[in-house]
């Protein structure tokens, strides 16, 4: 396995990695009595996920191989529209994880406990993270299509 194909496979596995503890984060938080050791660590371990599927992984492939060897392969085949819209709006829409999920970290390691007294704020990390997991799951969706639209 080559070196862009390592990034690749990181870039994926960090980014689902990710998704999956920001979903925990939003069940976890709706709770009556949340584990907040847990918050806070499914936090800064699903924020380091991000970052490591945004900028070191994400970013060395895409800069590197994306958009000379991929990008003319999908441009020139049976469905263009692919990268023009779904790996346009996927490298636009992205840009939101990273910071959501830094918002949610701060939050919960400078509130911690205090969460409890206040309900709206503890609603307003469910409801975060919920959007970080839905956000997450469209831009794997469209990894998919685009991956798909690469290999015919």
């Amino acid at each position: 396995m080559g070196v862009l194909s390592i990034f690749l496979v990181v870039h994926v596995i960090s980014g689902v990695i990710g998704i999956f503890l920001f979903g925990g984060i939003a069940l976890n938080a709706l709770k009556q009595k949340p584990s907040f050791k847990m918050l806070k660590w499914f936090s800064l371990l699903g924020f380091l996920a991000l970052m490591i599927s945004w900028t070191i992984s994400g970013g060395y492939y895409y800069v590197t191989y994306y958009g000379k060897a991929i990008k003319p392969i999908i441009k020139a085949g049976a469905t263009p529209w692919v990268h023009s819209i779904i790996m346009e709006a996927k490298e636009h829409v992205f840009l939101f994880l990273p910071f959501l999920a830094f918002l949610v970290m701060l939050i919960l390691w400078f509130y911690n406990e205090s969460l409890v007294e206040k309900p709206k704020l503890k609603s307003a990390v469910a409801a975060i993270s919920f959007l970080i997991m839905v956000i997450g799951i469209a831009i794997i969706l469209a990894g998919i299509l685009i991956s798909g639209a690469a290999s015919r």
